[in-house]
């Protein structure tokens, strides 16, 4: 509780001071469209939204997107393992939370519940910005978008006002110390008054990464606790590691993107990308002992994509837009348990259609109003290929890789919403979307008894929102909103190794419905820019991890019988419906001016959640893990000084990241081998009278950091960190891998 009131103190104290040059991840004067799918300033929406831009996102020069996350408000980002990371929102992450490329939905039907590695795929280094939404978006981006949206934006096309064609070729590379970490890009832009175009290339290696001070003390049962000084003695069941390995990887991208301005009302834009990852150590799998080999290889992304865009069609239109697209993810799991004597590989391709389109109306007074619809295809191919060590003797099953193969989904969406202008400082949001989506799969390919699996089903979600300007500068918001999920092939078919075990199909979950409400202040002074927000949600039917057992005792169904067969000494899982549950939680941000040349920025949030009903029944209180949620973010936060000269040669920040121990543990966060604790028992983990555990759960950390940037003449610019001066030894909660020690990072781009 002290740590809490020191840190809250220390936000609150940012209210006395005061920018001119604020710091580009919390900008409410920002424009963003992820609020209202059009063009509209942050100040003047009922929804929390933070707006990261191109220059801050060059200034934190990052390894993966995720990171580009750790900084922002009401985020929580989380890593797995090396090349991978998933932001949560709101206590929610996988897929509860939405991510859009270029308003193209990159989630599909077999995303995962907890933290996967997809947004990874997306390379930072040719970024325009990123809109974070926070809070229920399943009105604007349908189903799938509870805790938020993420919305990524590449490179703009510029066009210029004549008729010659401009180029302008970029280069950049980037070295860091912790994991021996290399990026080079090369890119091109150029474009005439009709034609635009930018192609960027990347590719980037990266070895072992470098901890700080300590050990982590490994325990048989899979769980670890770090600790600072190497212990006199270590029992013979137990193991220190020091570095983290095998922890190297490598990848390849590629985007074009061209734009033909048909005239001055019409343009046509047509892009595409491909992400290449061969293979990514699971560190949490190998770690532990209970895997010898486990690698996401490969991790393979393409996107293609057009864009039209007209304007004026109607005398009551201003715009109309239209977008088609096909994704492709592939992706495989290379795994050898330990003392086993076979490999098994098991690759999955989702094929992904899509078609959507919304028009913009200003015919009516004081009102703006959006229509359009989405629909989104997916088709799956999933194989299984087993190969004993000892002969290199390969055996295919084409019926199942970790889906039944042939699997499909769908869904299909219409959507409104009308912006209207009550008085000048009084505004009025609200919309609706219907929502209707199917999935087969053919779950006799393992079992007969389960037969061919169909389901599909219908929603209708909302939103309204108030904006109401207490003064210029100062406005009131407040905002309520429904959520939807449909159960997707990863909820319902999919065997799959997961932290805890392995999860078996489970055709009977139902939706995930919920609703949030919240509150808040909006601040744009020339001297303060911040926010201040709290929410409250609802969420029915949440689905999550059950053991096989609690729900069919020794009468189990036959396909999770052979599953249990195929991986002995390892726990079997499906998934249930929660009745009830919870979330609420604080977001602050700011942004002051000290002096004319130093700003200062900070954000601070507090998530809290609770289960309230399970099975008709409130959880038992006398187990503090049988009310918690699963990964519920600690509280955390982030102060940044920055300083730039007055011609804006050099700039330099120091900030402190840090987040409070998260001791408030679920069952799951219990059984989970990536949370520290010395036993994966629930009921032998000791708790306090505050239902906080006592020998389990992630200790706090703070780091301190420091970045600056110089432009080397007109054409390049120089910039270097140093991460984690302290050389903490320290994870995020719920992370598979320790964060990075002492880090010295040098990044040098150039305009020729």
């Amino acid at each position: 509780m002290n740590r809490l009131m020191v840190w809250t103190t220390l936000m609150v104290s940012m209210v006395a001071f005061s920018q001119s040059q604020e710091p580009e991840t919390i900008r409410l004067s920002e424009i963003a469209v992820s609020a209202t799918r059009i063009a509209k300033e942050t100040f003047r929406t009922p929804n929390s939204i933070s707006v990261i831009g191109r220059q801050q996102i060059d200034r934190m020069s990052p390894t993966i997107t995720p990171q580009i996350l750790s900084e922002v408000g009401g985020v929580f980002a989380q890593q797995t393992t090396v090349g991978q990371g998933s932001p949560i929102l709101r206590g929610l992450t996988g897929y509860q939370t939405s991510i859009n490329i270029d308003g193209v939905r990159l989630n599909n039907s077999t995303f995962r519940s907890g933290p996967n590695q997809y947004l990874s795929t997306i390379a930072p280094h040719n970024l325009d910005r990123i809109e974070v939404l926070r809070g229920p978006g399943s009105m604007l981006y349908g189903s799938g978008a509870m805790g938020g949206v993420i919305s990524i934006f590449t490179d703009k096309l510029h066009f210029s006002d004549s008729g010659k064609i401009n180029l302008t070729p970029q280069a950049r590379v980037r070295f860091s110390t912790a994991q021996s970490g290399r990026v080079g890009q090369l890119g091109l832009k150029g474009g005439n008054n009709q034609l635009a175009f930018s192609l960027n290339a990347s590719a980037r290696r990266f070895g072992d990464l470098k901890l700080g001070r300590g050990y982590n003390l490994h325990y048989p049962n899979r769980k670890f606790e770090i600790v600072d000084q190497q212990p006199d003695s270590v029992p013979e069941d137990r193991w220190l590691i020091k570095d983290e390995s095998p922890l190297g990887w490598s990848a390849v991208d590629t985007t074009a993107k061209f734009g033909y301005r048909i005239n001055l009302d019409q343009q046509l834009s047509l892009a595409y990308q491909a992400w290449r990852q061969p293979e990514t150590n699971r560190y949490d799998k190998i770690s532990t002992g209970e895997y010898e080999l486990y690698q996401f290889a490969p991790q393979d992304r393409n996107l293609l994509y057009a864009n039209y865009v007209l304007r004026r069609p109607l005398s009551f239109v201003d715009e109309a837009n239209l977008t088609a697209s096909y994704h492709r993810q592939y992706e495989g799991r290379k795994e050898i348990k330990a003392k086993a004597t076979q490999q098994k590989e098991r690759f999955d391709l989702v094929q992904t259609y899509g078609l959507g389109g919304q028009v913009v109306s200003t015919a009516l007074s004081h009102q703006r109003i959006i229509i359009g619809g989405e629909f989104y295809f997916d088709s799956l191919s999933s194989k299984t290929v087993k190969t004993e060590l000892s002969t290199n003797q390969k055996m295919e099953n084409l019926d199942w890789g970790r889906f039944p193969n042939g699997s499909t989904a769908l869904d299909f969406n219409l959507f409104a919403q009308n912006e209207v202008e009550v008085r000048t400082n009084l505004q009025l949001i609200f919309g609706g979307r219907f929502t209707h989506y199917a999935l087969e799969a053919d779950l006799s390919l393992k079992d007969q008894s389960f037969g061919l699996y169909q389901k599909s089903g219908q929603a209708l979600t909302g939103s309204a929102g108030l904006v109401f300007g207490i003064t210029d500068n100062l406005n009131w918001v407040t905002n309520f909103g429904t959520a939807f999920r449909a159960p997707n092939l990863n909820d319902t078919t999919v065997v799959e190794v997961t932290n805890e075990g392995i999860d078996a199909p489970s055709p009977d979950v139902t939706p995930e419905r919920g609703w949030t409400t919240e509150t808040g202040l909006r601040a744009n002074f020339s001297r303060f820019i911040g926010s201040v927000t709290l929410y409250h949600s609802q969420i029915y039917d949440l689905i999550s991890r059950v053991l096989v057992q609690e729900v069919y005792r020794d009468d189990w169904p036959q396909l999770y019988r052979n599953i249990q067969q195929e991986n002995l000494e390892t726990e079997i899982f499906i998934q249930e419906n929660i009745d009830r549950t919870q979330i609420r939680g604080l977001e602050f941000s700011g942004t002051m001016q000290l002096i004319a040349n130093l700003s200062m920025y900070g954000h601070w949030t507090i998530t809290r959640g609770r289960i309230l009903q399970v099975g008709s029944s409130a959880p038992d209180t006398s187990n503090p893990w049988s009310e918690r949620v699963r990964r519920e973010p600690p509280p955390m936060g982030t102060v940044n000084w920055r300083w730039q000269d007055g011609r804006q040669r050099f700039w330099g920040e120091f900030y402190i990241h840090g987040a409070m121990q998260q001791r408030r543990l679920s069952r799951g966060d219990i059984r989970d081998p990536r949370i520290q604790g010395k036993t994966r028992d629930p009921k032998s983990v000791q708790f306090d009278l505050n239902g906080l555990a006592i020998d389990a759960g992630t200790p706090g950390w703070y780091t301190l950091n420091l970045r600056s940037g110089v432009k080397l003449g007109s054409f390049a610019n120089l910039n270097v960190s140093i991460e984690n001066l302290l050389n903490r030894r320290y994870r995020q909660h719920g992370s598979g891998i320790s964060a990075p020690g002492l880090n010295l990072t040098t990044s040098l781009s150039t305009l020729f």
